[in-house]
């Protein structure tokens, strides 16, 4: 049996069998190979398979650096006396001792890029990769810092497995909870649910089909995934537009996970979804005393992005002040907190995105002209639904397998895809994501027909649209054999409102 060998004065001391999750080695007790040596960090290596390696990676103190393999000709040396090799286990060496980390297996799930993503709609997220990444309030000492300040500095660590991963809590004030349980050590996959403090995560799988992490099958949208991946091999800026609901944060993930910087955090801004006075403290950052309510530090989304990518959505909405201080950046890729008295260097890629015509805004002098070429180095455009209904089913389908965990299996009828084939698609895919959503929780069956899907567009239409009027409402009528309550239920307005539209 292969094992790792603990040696103490070049003699061998324990061995610990290598049974395919990473072994934690440092000082403290909760550590699987305890090192009782006041020159090792508490938690000092993470050890794992990588193939037919045995590698080691350096946790002691802020974000883990290169491997180091271990093996019988490169034991490593751990404190004065101690070092930690690999070998076959012999009979006569002391007792071979399982690590005593409890462990609560999760289920894993197949394929695709995994992400530590937070669960609060801003789109921030890490991608997990070979290495252990640190989770905590420190943004020096993590790969992915929280704001949170009930979060400990290091709070908990994720560490690969060649399965999944395993999460291990780093004896943080408040605990971290998966499911809903307190842990100290689990391995967990795609889908776990996680919590630090008050903020809470996911780890989170994006499966793709068909070209890069957008959905595609059109040829209009593989040309648009192609020139993302072209432009993902240099760290310019770069501006996607298109409509609201198109996939423009789609593309900028792409550009940022075909790229060189794709082991680094992926962070997310809207700028049209923040107050005003909040948007300069979100973006830089503020020192503490800074303005009224800033009671501590706060690294800003250049600070929490650097290494990666800062997407900056609906940068349309920015106001012109705020423009002019991200044009400086742009310029010196330099931050200064607010309230700070001195710059400090970042390195992030910046990709933007917006729904308008910023060349129309330009010249209404309400976006700078020199911030706009700044942003457009590179531009890529992203069509509407409508302009690639190639993708419409494949879309669907994808939809509908990510709600399996809460509704089970559904599938679309031929004569569903056809109807939602013949939609404009206004909202484009995040349209389509609610309607195929809402049809799928609404049938009680695994096939969603014609009429599932009617009756699911004429609830979430926009007043005005095609299925706000009587034709669209007489489908869903038709679809309850004329009963005009049972329609109007569905729909979920009055009987009376019901026929009022009908013969408006």
């Amino acid at each position: 049996m292969d094992v790792l060998v603990l040696y103490y004065r070049g003699e061998p001391l324990r061995e610990f069998p290598l049974n395919g999750r990473p072994l934690e080695v440092g000082r403290a007790l909760a550590c699987d190979i305890v090192v009782h040596d006041d020159l090792v960090a508490d938690r000092q290596l993470v050890v794992r398979r990588r193939g037919a390696e045995v590698v080691a990676y350096d946790v002691s103190d802020g974000p883990s650096r290169s491997p180091r393999r271990v093996g019988p000709d490169c034991a490593l040396a751990l404190g004065r006396h101690h070092a930690l090799g690999r070998a076959q286990s012999v009979a006569t060496r002391a007792k071979v001792r399982t690590p005593h980390t409890d462990m609560v297996a999760l289920p894993t799930s197949p394929g695709g890029a995994v992400y530590l993503a937070l669960d609060d709609g801003s789109g921030r997220r890490l991608r997990l990769g070979e290495h252990p990444v640190h989770i905590g309030s420190d943004p020096e000492a993590n790969d992915f810092a929280l704001t949170d300040p009930t979060v400990s500095a290091r709070h908990f660590r994720l560490d690969p497995d060649g399965q999944g991963f395993v999460l291990r809590d780093l004896d943080s004030s408040n605990g971290t909870w998966v499911e809903g349980m307190l842990v100290r050590a689990v391995r967990l996959e795609a889908g776990a649910r996680i919590r630090a403090g008050r903020t809470n995560m996911r780890i989170h799988r994006e499966r793709s089909v068909g070209s890069g992490a957008l959905v595609v099958a059109s040829p209009v949208m593989k040309r648009v995934m192609a020139e993302a991946r072209d432009y993902a091999s240099v760290s310019w800026p770069a501006l996607i537009v298109g409509p609201s609901g198109s996939g423009k944060e789609g593309v900028a993930r792409t550009l940022h996970d075909a790229g060189a910087r794709s082991a680094g955090p992926f962070v997310a801004l809207n700028a049209g979804g923040v107050p005003r006075q909040l948007i300069e403290s979100e973006l830089f950052g503020h020192e503490q005393g800074a303005f009224t309510g800033a009671d501590s530090v706060r690294a800003g989304l250049f600070e929490e992005a650097r290494g990666g990518t800062l997407f900056l959505d609906e940068i349309a909405e920015l106001p012109l002040d705020l423009q002019s201080r991200l044009l400086r950046v742009l310029e010196n890729f330099e931050v200064r907190k607010v309230g700070a008295d001195r710059a400090r260097t970042i390195d992030v890629r910046i990709v933007s995105a917006t729904h308008r015509d910023l060349r129309s805004m330009v010249t209404e002098g309400t976006f700078r002209e020199d911030l706009y070429y700044r942003l457009a180095r590179l531009m890529i455009t992203v069509p509407g639904l409508s302009e690639r209904p190639e993708d419409v089913p494949l879309l669907a389908a994808h939809f509908l397998d990510e709600i399996v965990p809460e509704v089970g299996t559904r599938h679309l009828s031929d004569e569903a895809i056809v109807r939602l084939l013949a939609h404009p698609w206004p909202g484009n895919a995040r349209e389509l994501r609610n309607v195929v959503t809402a049809a799928a929780i609404a049938v009680p069956g695994e096939v969603i027909q014609r009429g599932d899907v009617e009756i699911a567009l004429a609830r979430l239409a926009v007043p005005g649209t095609e299925l706000s009027g009587a034709a669209g409402l007489a489908a869903v009528v038709e679809r309850h054999g004329g009963n005009l309550a049972a329609a109007a239920r569905s729909l979920g307005i009055p009987r009376s409102t019901l026929r009022g539209r009908l013969t408006a």
